[in-house]
């Protein structure tokens, strides 16, 4: 087994502890952003004040599969991401927890069964 060698400035390498039953998690995008956004423009057409509600964050996971077992459509579904970007508890945390609203799976001959899943998660829907 070989040791990586590190140079220069300290950064987050890889992904947390992150696990998904019956599945290797192989890179993960986490996006945060208001489900509710709303501004005030003056006279001259220039934003004055804008107001954001109801924190919403997405997360789209690729994963590879270990068995044909996968998470479905309006399941429960959680992970751990690495940095505080997820918003479903309402402020910034590193773990994410929502439902799946989406599942795509794909076959290659020259690879690994893998499966993408999308999950959604709003700071008060618990």
């Amino acid at each position: 087994m070989c040791a990586a060698i590190v140079e220069g400035i300290s950064a987050i390498y890889a992904l947390p502890n992150t696990t998904v039953t019956n599945a290797v998690v192989q890179s993960y995008t986490n996006d945060g952003e208001f489900n509710a956004e709303a501004t005030i423009v003056d006279e001259n057409g220039l934003t004055v004040a804008w107001r954001g509600d109801d924190r919403k964050t997405s997360i789209t996971c690729e994963l590879i599969a270990k068995t044909s077992v996968m998470p479905i459509l309006g399941a429960s579904f959680s992970v751990t991401v690495n940095t505080a970007a997820s918003y479903t508890s309402g402020s910034a945390s590193t773990t994410f927890s929502g439902w799946v609203t989406k599942v795509s799976d794909k076959g290659s001959v020259k690879s690994y069964s893998s499966v993408t899943v999308t999950a959604v998660g709003y700071e008060a829907v618990v």
